[in-house]
């Protein structure tokens, strides 16, 4: 297969570069008081480490690698990388809170990735080299990665046949993991990181876009769903593309309360700190209106703006 070897060639200086953008990732979120991604964030990595690490290097010796650090050091950076920052990613653009948010995650992932790879090149600080690379042709994972999509596409039809996702949804959902995958794989691609072992193609960029991650973006998107009900209660619909102009705070909070009829003076206090005031008063207006046209809104602005002061 011309695919076989999946390797990256880089300095450590790539390392250095890549923990300043993962610090200010990290960052952002706790600053947007963002837990659910930063739990999600963790669980990525150790999921990753236990298919890169354990599965991978240890077990199965399909993943190769030679470099100063010791392999233990390397491979917990190595998975946190990805692991905490696209799993992340992948909540947030789940959450949907509006198209601001969906826009600012997206470009700061593809322009900070592209930065430390750039980076790494343009500044050398640390010019050891670290080689790394995975042999597809062991255990077929190709394969295997090809099965768990068509896996995931068939959860995602028997869904929108239960009508517990749109077709828009699905698109949404496989878009969100391509475009999570393509943002390290444009990456690599720019900075010459996979062209140094000769086995860099077109073709190999487009086939890990739009396999990689989305062979569990459907099954992710069912655990986050999960914990989504337990919040809110109930299981709605997301962000509509029809509402990105209308929704500037948080879709899923604004749901949950015009459907519920309840305020949760915690959560209004935490959108306090996020958003204001005149915005999430308009979200509620705009969602009842839309969607629960029989509803007390009336009643429902006048708690808010009695704990919202």
């Amino acid at each position: 297969m011309a695919d076989a070897l999946v390797a990256r060639t880089f300095g450590m200086d790539f390392i250095y570069f890549d923990l300043i953008f993962i610090a200010i990732w990290l960052y952002l979120l706790i600053k947007k008081k963002y837990w659910v991604p930063i739990f999600w964030g963790l669980l990525g990595w150790v999921a990753y480490i236990i298919a890169d690490y354990v599965i991978w290097y240890l077990l199965t010796h399909t993943r190769h690698y030679s470099g100063p650090l010791n392999p233990f050091v390397f491979f917990m950076w190595f998975c946190f990388s990805p692991g905490f920052v696209q799993f992340s990613y992948v909540i947030v653009m789940f959450e949907k809170r509006n198209r601001n948010e969906l826009i600012f995650w997206t470009s700061l992932l593809y322009l900070g990735w592209t930065a430390v790879a750039l980076g790494s090149q343009l500044i050398p600080l640390d010019d050891r080299i670290i080689i790394v690379y995975r042999d597809m042709n062991v255990l077929n994972q190709r394969i295997i990665e090809v099965s768990l999509v068509l896996v995931n596409v068939i959860v995602a039809i028997f869904l929108y046949l239960k009508k517990k996702l749109r077709l828009e949804d699905i698109a949404f959902l496989f878009v969100v993991g391509t475009l999570v995958e393509l943002a390290l794989e444009f990456t690599l691609s720019v900075s010459n990181i996979r062209q140094a072992q000769g086995s860099w193609s077109i073709v190999l960029l487009i086939i890990n876009s739009l396999i990689e991650f989305n062979l569990g973006i459907v099954l992710m998107y069912l655990l986050w769903a999960i914990f989504k009900v337990k919040r809110y209660k109930h299981y709605y619909y997301q962000l509509s593309y029809m509402d990105l102009n209308h929704i500037k705070t948080d879709f899923d909070g604004v749901a949950s309360i015009c459907r519920n009829q309840e305020i949760n003076e915690r959560y209004i206090q935490k959108y306090m700190k996020l958003y204001s005031r005149k915005d999430f008063l308009s979200d509620i207006q705009y969602y009842c209106k839309s969607y629960l046209p029989n509803s007390n809104m009336e009643e429902l602005i006048i708690k808010i703006k009695k704990i919202w002061v």
